[in-house]
Formats: C-alpha cells, sequence, structure tokens
C-alpha cells in the first residue's frame, strides 16, 4: 500500500472516509532544491576567489619584490645575530602559504661575500643579542666576515653582554671575528670555559619499577648510558674529555689569534670566567665600553671622515640586502635556463640531510632526513645531465640503519653513473650521519664537527616492575619462540637477548665493511677509530675519517674544480629535491600525500613543540629501525 507522508495512517479496524488533504504546491519541493544549488555554488566560488586570491598574493609579492627601490649607493650591512639559522628554509605551507624569509646559512654566507666585493656597501655592523648557532655555523659566518675583511671595509659587533647567565664563549668567539667589540658599561663578559654535564636516571628508573635494557657495539656507544648507569663510564668520559679539549683548543687558539694575546693568557682569562664592563675593557677582551648609537655615531663619522657621506649613509639589514641582490632568488625551484647558460662548469646538485635519519617523515613537517625523499632526489640529480657533482649537507646524529644504507645506495649509484660526491658536515654528522657520509670522494668538516660514532646500539624498556607496583596484572597468550621480544611488559629473555646482540653484530660488521670501502682503509684500522667512538672534525681528519676543513661554500668550490670551473662563481646550484610550491601541497593533500606537522605552521605550535623535537626524534627512530639504530644524539651549541 502507498503512503504518503502527509497522510495518516489508516486505522487496522475501521472503515472510516479519509479526509481530503490538500497537497503542497509544488513551488516548496522546489525551492528547497534551488537553494541548496545556490549554497553549494557559493561555497565552490568562494573556494576558487580565496585560490585565486592566494595565488595573486605570492605573484603579486613576487613581482614587489622584483619592482623594490633599488639599493643605496652609500650603505653599511647589518647583521642581527639572534637565534639560530636554518639549514634549509622551511618552505610554503598550507599553514603558511607565503613562505618564510627566514636566511639560510648558505645564503647568509653568500650576502657577505657578495657585499665584500660590492662598492655600495661601506662596511657591516652587527648586534648580538642571542645567537644560538651551531659550533659549524659559528665556523662558517666567521670565515665569511674574515673574508669581507680583506676588502679593506670595517666591522664592527655591539651587545649588552656577552654570555651573561650562561657561557658565552661560543658567542665571544663568533664576535672575536670583528675589528671591534663593543658592549655597554653594564654588560658582563661570561668566559668561563665548556661545561659538559649529563643526567643519569638509573636510580629513578629502579624506584620506579622500569628496567631499561639496551645493548651496544661497541664500548663508546654510550647514548643509553644515562638510562643504564648512575655516572659516566671510563670509555663514555674519555670520549667526551677528548671533544671537549679539541674544541677549545681550536677556540682558544682562534680568540687568541684575532685578539691578539697569547693562549696562555686567555687562558688565565678563561680560568677568571666573568667580566665587568671596566674589567673586560682593561683585559682587552671589548675594544669600546659604550652604547650602541655611540658605535653607530662613530661609524658615520668614519665614513664622513673617509668622504664617503657619513651623513646620507644608509643602514641596511642583510636580508634586505640578500633580496635585492638576488642572493635568494632560487631557493625554491628551478634555476632559469640564461643563469644555467651562464655558468661554464655546470650545475652542482645540492642536497640537504638535515636531522635524524628515518624511512619516512610524516607527522614532522620536513624536520628529519628521510630517505624516501632525499634517496630519490639523489637518483633525480644523477639524471640530470646538467649535474655535473653531488654536494650532501649533512647535519644529522644518525638513525635508522636501513634509511641510512637506502640513502648510502642512491649516493652509490650517482657515483657509478659518473657523478662525483662531496660530503659537507655540519655540526654532527654522527654515526647513520657517517654511515651516508662514508662513500663519498671527498669529505669537509669544521674542525668542531661532531662525527665518527661509527657503531650501534639497541634496546627496550621493561615495565613489568611499574605494573607490579601499582597492581596491574599482564597475562598472554604467546605463539613463537620470541613472539614477546618487543613486548614491554618483560624483559628480554636469553633467546630475544641472543637475537638482539646477533642483529647488532650483524649491523655493527656491515657498518666497518662501509666505511673500510669508502675511505679505503683496512677493517681493521677502521675498527681501531670506530667502537662507537665521536671524534671532533679536527681528528676526524687525523685518523682518516675527513679528508680536510672547510665549510658548504668550500665544498661547492671543489664541485666547481672537478669540472673545470675555479671556485663555485663558475657553477649554479640546484637544491634537491625541489620544494613544493602551496599549491603543490594542496593538491598532495588531496591525493592524501600532504602532511600536516605540528612542527610548521603558527609560531604557538612551534614555541610549544620546539623543545620536544630532540625526544620525539629519538622516538620516531627508535620506532622506525624497530629497536636497533646507529644513533648519536650528542649536540654541540
Amino acid at each position: 500500500m502507498k503512503r504518503y507522508k502527509w497522510r495518516k495512517p489508516r486505522p487496522l479496524f475501521s472503515a472510516s472516509v479519509p479526509k481530503a488533504v490538500e497537497r503542497p504546491a509544488i513551488k516548496w519541493k522546489v525551492l528547497p532544491i534551488v537553494w541548496l544549488a545556490l549554497k553549494r555554488g557559493a561555497m565552490v566560488l568562494g573556494f576558487l576567489v580565496l585560490f585565486s586570491m592566494i595565488i595573486s598574493s605570492i605573484t603579486l609579492g613576487t613581482m614587489m619584490n622584483r619592482a623594490a627601490a633599488p639599493l643605496p649607493d652609500n650603505m653599511v650591512l647589518v647583521l642581527e645575530f639572534e637565534g639560530g639559522l636554518n639549514e634549509i628554509r622551511p618552505p610554503a605551507s598550507l599553514a603558511n602559504p607565503f613562505g618564510t624569509k627566514e636566511m639560510t646559512l648558505r645564503h647568509y654566507v653568500s650576502a657577505i661575500e657578495r657585499a665584500k666585493n660590492d662598492d655600495r656597501v661601506k662596511g657591516i655592523v652587527a648586534r648580538m643579542r642571542d645567537g644560538a648557532f651551531s659550533s659549524a655555523q659559528a665556523e662558517e659566518i666567521r670565515a665569511a666576515i674574515l673574508d669581507f675583511k680583506q676588502s679593506g671595509k670595517f666591522t664592527r659587533i655591539y651587545s649588552t653582554s656577552f654570555g651573561g647567565a650562561g657561557t658565552g664563549l661560543g658567542r665571544y668567539y663568533l664576535a672575536s671575528a670583528f675589528d671591534e667589540l663593543w658592549m655597554q658599561p653594564m654588560g658582563l663578559v661570561m668566559i668561563s670555559g665548556v661545561n659538559a654535564e649529563q643526567p643519569f636516571a638509573r636510580d629513578a628508573l629502579d624506584k620506579i619499577g622500569v628496567t631499561p635494557q639496551f645493548f651496544q657495539r661497541k664500548e663508546y656507544k654510550t647514548a643509553y648510558e644515562s638510562l643504564t648507569h648512575t655516572q659516566m663510564s671510563a670509555a663514555n668520559r674519555e670520549e667526551i674529555s677528548g671533544l671537549v679539549e679539541d674544541m677549545t683548543a681550536h677556540i682558544v687558539s682562534t680568540i687568541a689569534s684575532d685578539r691578539g694575546i697569547t693562549e696562555a693568557r686567555l687562558m688565565e682569562l678563561v680560568n677568571q670566567g666573568l667580566f665587568t664592563a671596566d674589567e673586560a675593557l682593561e683585559a682587552g677582551l671589548i675594544d669600546h665600553m659604550n652604547y650602541a648609537d655611540v658605535m653607530i655615531d662613530q661609524v658615520k663619522e668614519l665614513l664622513s671622515s673617509d668622504g664617503n657621506g657619513g651623513d646620507d649613509v644608509s643602514f641596511q639589514s642583510l636580508q634586505s640586502y640578500s633580496d635585492h641582490v638576488g642572493v635568494n632568488i632560487f631557493e625554491q625551484g628551478d634555476v632559469p635556463k640564461e643563469i644555467r647558460q651562464t655558468r661554464k662548469a655546470g650545475g652542482v646538485a645540492l642536497i640537504y640531510a638535515v636531522g635524524a635519519i628515518v624511512t619516512s617523515d610524516v607527522g614532522a613537517g620536513g624536520s628529519l632526513a628521510a630517505s624516501d625523499e632525499i634517496a630519490p632526489a639523489i637518483l633525480d640529480a644523477a639524471a640530470d645531465r646538467n649535474i655535473k657533482a653531488i654536494v650532501v649537507r649533512i647535519d644529522s646524529p644518525g638513525g635508522s640503519p636501513a634509511a641510512s644504507e637506502a640513502i648510502l645506495r642512491a649516493l652509490d649509484k650517482a657515483q657509478q653513473g659518473g657523478k662525483p660526491v662531496i660530503v659537507s658536515m655540519g655540526a654532527t654528522a654522527a654515526s647513520g650521519g657517517y654511515w651516508i657520509a662514508s662513500h663519498a670522494d671527498q669529505i669537509f668538516v669544521a674542525p668542531t664537527t661532531i662525527t665518527g660514532s661509527i657503531g650501534v646500539l639497541g634496546g627496550k624498556f621493561s615495565l613489568d616492575g611499574l605494573w607490579k607496583k601499582i597492581g596491574v596484572n599482564w597475562d598472554r597468550v604467546q605463539w613463537g619462540e620470541n613472539a614477546d621480544m618487543w613486548s614491554m611488559n618483560s624483559t628480554f629473555d636469553a633467546s630475544g637477548a641472543a637475537r638482539m646482540n646477533a642483529m647488532l653484530d650483524h649491523v655493527y660488521a656491515n657498518f666497518i665493511q662501509r666505511v673500510a670501502k669508502g675511505r679505503k682503509m683496512s677493517l681493521e684500522q677502521v675498527e681501531a677509530v670506530a667502537k662507537g667512538r665521536v671524534w671532533s672534525g679536527k681528528k676526524a681528519v687525523d685518523v682518516g675519517l675527513a679528508d680536510q676543513f672547510g665549510g658548504l661554500m668550500d665544498a661547492i668550490d671543489y664541485a666547481a674544480t672537478l669540472n673545470g670551473g675555479k671556485n663555485r662563481h663558475d657553477v649554479y646550484v640546484q637544491i634537491f629535491p625541489k620544494v613544493k610550491t602551496p599549491v603543490e601541497e594542496f593538491i598532495a593533500l588531496l591525493e592524501g600525500e600532504g602532511d600536516l606537522s605540528p612542527f610548521e605552521g603558527p609560531g604557538f605550535q612551534s614555541a610549544v613543540f620546539e623543545p620536544l623535537k630532540p625526544l620525539i626524534e629519538a622516538a620516531i627512530v627508535s620506532r622506525d629501525s624497530h629497536g636497533v639504530s646507529v644513533y648519536a644524539p650528542l649536540r654541540v651549541k
């Protein structure tokens, strides 16, 4: 029986005549459909308008940058040392469709180099605020400042204090490259040396019933000792002491040379540690005890006395100067054909491996070195006939052996295809970071780089004691002798421990073999410098794990010479993989390939999650490598 929603149900035991019902006019059925169509059309139209606005804004911003007012003929560059420098510019994303104007280390150094030969630039003034540069970055910026000074142009740096509540030796090391150091009268100089501390949590874990069960190859692979020990082992103390001695020896000799004092005298000052402004001036640690505005006035007077028009001098930020002269114009895409044709030595591919090494960085917003992105990028560069060499910039504490091997395999394929591979090591290129560097044709390091750590570790926590303390009982049904191997409710039994040790032995043996092949050393020679030990860049050159001192620019210079060029100015640099535009990111998200991460986007999110990144990296590495990792989470700032 056909029923209508406007008719009441017919009574079962009644034969009453139904009342006539007026049906609603047909217009009340048509209007909702029309209204729904209008709403959906408006939504689509609104999306298209918003999408067009984003594209137009990006295009307009690019055009405005290109059409910006010309730089003045009489200017001083201003450097702000605040925070750190990224190795890679964070790409434009859905959370930040316009990208960021943050300068990378490469562009920072390139802009200073460009200014050296620019007659419009009369000098550099810098302000040290909170420069948290890595040791390797400080080396490269120092080198750029020293090279700039060869032009005869002045350099000045000002800071309210060099150090303050913490040791300022690293900041002072960077500042010492400048001609004059200025500090205000109430400032402090704190160059109290280096203090390397480690927390050891074994007693705390025992109290709460958590058992750490970790294995290592070999004695110097001490990354997990803070969980398994109550104090430093002899091997741990030996390698950290060696690192500190190497780094401080380099820093002391460099500062002493820059400031014109003996190393012995500088060590006396370091042992004193804390200086008021008056004391620092008397000791020769600073040149002027005065304010920033006084320094600026003196710069103007200097330019006036030189006939350079101090009254009309313009102070330009390094960022602004870089944008005007086109230092960073090719960061986000292909190098234009007209530029490629002017570089007689062809192109150099620049590939970054920054962060812990994992198979995929989904969920990490590009903060990890993912083999599923880096390996294809290497192969793309190898297949590009215009690319004559590949430079890999590594700043990584290591990670998954499988991911490291995938990247190394891609580099091997590139070399087999005739593309030389040059590695530039940043602050850290240890463990898995060294694994992927081991076959390079040339390895550049900073004296303060942390590298080596040729070893492997792995294991797990057992929470069995914790569950007993809080009254939680676990039961299981198990099929397979080692099915419970990775259960956190029990320790490894004899069979599980045997398999774990066999796995570590396998990874360690393969690591040794790869280093021996790449560095042309015997297995015995590699074993002597392996055992998980970390080395400073200075010692790495001495023991044969690296070839020469130098930064990223030196590595690119070297790559240029391999194809008949004199230096990096004879090549163009193409970054691989090519950075996605906001449109491509949006399309990737629609196709299920996008990634929204707490590490990108609004400042609040970044500020909240940034301190947790090392812990999250370690957790991702452990998950990605199934408990076995070539990882050395030791970092020096």
